[in-house]
């Protein structure tokens, strides 16, 4: 198998510039999906929120993905030395062997390792694909300096929003086995919960509601297993598939959306320990409503970055 310079190259919309954050200068990197087709396998399946798991339309090779690896390496050339935080994505499961290969892995592994000031690495995944074989695979692979993070897409403490309005088959006791197999790393290991606000099923008071408890669920599995729990906190806004199932749900309002971060982030300072939360603002272009998000981008997006920066909640008096 072949690949161009075209598929070496995200599309526009999944290259990223990096942000300041909690844990420092972070750097997403999409790579292509290895499974059949190039779509997450739990696509059409699961998760009625979510279009990321469609992949770029076709399934990548290793030898795709690794060429990848060498156009971050040039494009970010510049950056890379004050990179503190890598996130690796692929559309779907970067731990399934059959969605990003060990061949594959291996590179984007001793990539991070070439960079200095990285020392969290993430990788989103499902809870199926989280091993003590698996874990043990990349802290291999890993300096002694940097810890592994899996980003697991909770969404909601609620199963009746996850896996019923979501389709979204996690159970809570599948989540605590993530963790425990992750507390047998305990020093080298976090995790980094996705919050899915106003998810469907929930708007106004209960969105809120809602945020606070998923929150307080994550630091309640942080305590018990003695694994650092950061979020990450997406708005909801209408996507085709979301879209399709919810025709009637609308996009976060972005008042109950500072009004619930305020919240949370007081559920977590109160908690202690060294949570972090991180507000997730790009849609990777998914988003049907242009227009109200580049309204939404012009009067709160300076004020957002800033708290992402800064964890204070005054930057959120916008």
């Amino acid at each position: 198998m072949t690949d161009s310079p075209a598929r070496c190259k995200p599309p526009k919309g999944s290259l990223f510039e990096p942000v300041q954050a909690p844990r420092g200068l972070r750097l997403a990197l999409v790579f292509g999906n290895e499974a059949p087709g190039g779509k997450c396998p739990f696509y059409k399946k699961q998760c009625f929120h979510c279009d990321l798991g469609a992949g770029e339309g076709f399934q990548f090779f290793p030898e795709m993905n690794i060429s990848r690896v060498q156009f971050f390496r040039e494009h970010y050339a510049e950056i890379l030395p004050n990179v503190n935080h890598l996130i690796v994505y692929n559309s779907g499961s970067t731990l399934n062997v059959q969605e990003l290969s060990d061949q594959t892995l291996e590179a984007i592994l001793a990539f991070a390792c070439e960079l200095p000031n990285v020392h969290r690495v993430s990788f989103d995944s499902r809870e199926p694909f989280i091993t003590e074989a698996r874990i043990s695979f990349f802290l291999e692979r890993i300096r002694p300096d940097q810890t592994l993070s899996i980003t697991l897409g909770l969404e909601s403490q609620s199963e009746e929003v996850r896996m019923g309005f979501l389709a979204k088959r996690m159970t809570k006791e599948q989540v605590n086995g993530v963790f425990d197999v992750l507390g047998k790393f305990a020093n080298r290991t976090a995790v980094e919960l996705n919050v899915l606000f106003q998810p469907p099923g929930l708007v106004g008071k209960e969105a809120v509601e809602d945020a606070q408890a998923t929150i307080r669920y994550g630091l309640s599995l942080m305590t018990k297993h003695q694994v650092l729990v950061d979020f990450n906190f997406h708005p909801y806004y209408p996507s085709w598939k979301g879209t399709t199932e919810f025709p009637n749900h609308p996009r976060a309002i972005v008042q109950d959306t500072i009004k619930a971060l305020i919240l949370v982030l007081r559920e977590i300072k109160s908690h202690g320990g060294d949570s972090k939360i991180f507000v997730g603002w790009n849609d990777e272009g998914h988003d049907l409503q242009p227009a109200l998000r580049q309204r939404e981008l012009l009067l709160y997006d300076p004020g957002l970055r800033e708290f992402n920066r800064s964890q204070d909640e005054n930057d959120l008096r916008i």
